[in-house]
């Protein structure tokens, strides 16, 4: 709609000018003959035909200044009061979201990142166990006796054999219950396997102590009279 308007303006603009041009020479031509001595018909008549000849090849040349002309006369003409009241209207901005398509994981790399947490979860745990394990032991084992429990605890973190645990030589000061305590928060803290299994750690590292107790009986007393003796039953080993 707006086009065909301006179109038609552009078509306006150049037929005045034809027409304002043409009637100029025309007028000239009929005032010349009006001085040659002819009569007023004949005046009038050189009059029509000129405006018809001025026309005519305004009319030629109207491609001429509709390129080269009309832009400069347009905006000649928008300046007077009239048009420039009139806003041109301009066609509503549409914005544009460009959404940037992330690139969606494929099965592999979200496998990969679990594999990756479960992996630093199973550090962190072992890491919590290793310290927890040398400062309830610190005062009760000598530091050889400490570091074969570390490596006996990474072997039962790891669901290695037990068979190839080897026995921790511990202080007397440490009771039964206490060692039977210690079993039940380490199971608690990695609960990876059973508590038979975590009975069955227990009578292997601590094969001295232990020695009377059956399995059975160890996994039925692990949790006995949490709060007494040295080592009592904790449920976090971080706090």
């Amino acid at each position: 709609m707006k086009k065909d308007e301006d179109q038609k303006f552009e078509l306006v603009i150049i037929y005045m000018l034809c027409g304002c041009a043409g009637i100029v020479i025309a007028a000239l031509a009929r005032l010349s003959a009006l001085k040659l001595g002819l009569d007023v018909f004949t005046a009038n008549l050189v009059f029509v035909v000129f405006i018809a000849i001025a026309v005519s090849i305004f009319l030629s040349i109207q491609l001429t200044i509709k390129n080269l002309m009309f832009p400069w006369i347009k905006k000649l003409v928008l300046k007077t009061p009239r048009f420039s009241n009139k806003k041109e209207e301009t066609p509503p901005l549409v914005e544009i979201n460009i959404i940037e398509q992330e690139s969606v994981p494929s099965l592999n790399d979200w496998r990969n990142e679990q594999l990756h947490n479960k992996a630093e979860e199973k550090e962190r745990k072992l890491k919590v166990a290793l310290r927890y394990s040398k400062k309830t032991f610190v005062s009760y084992a000598s530091d050889e006796q400490i570091d074969i429990l570390c490596e006996d605890i990474i072997h039962y973190a790891n669901k290695l054999d037990l068979n190839n645990l080897k026995p921790v030589i511990t202080k007397s000061d440490l009771s039964t219950l206490d060692l039977l305590h210690f079993g039940w928060n380490i199971w608690n803290h990695f609960r990876i396997s059973n508590q038979h299994n975590a009975a069955y750690f227990l009578k292997l590292v601590f094969a001295i102590p232990l020695k009377d107790m059956e399995v059975e009986t160890i996994k039925k007393h692990l949790k006995d009279d949490e709060l007494k003796g040295i080592i009592k039953i904790q449920e976090d080993l971080l706090k």
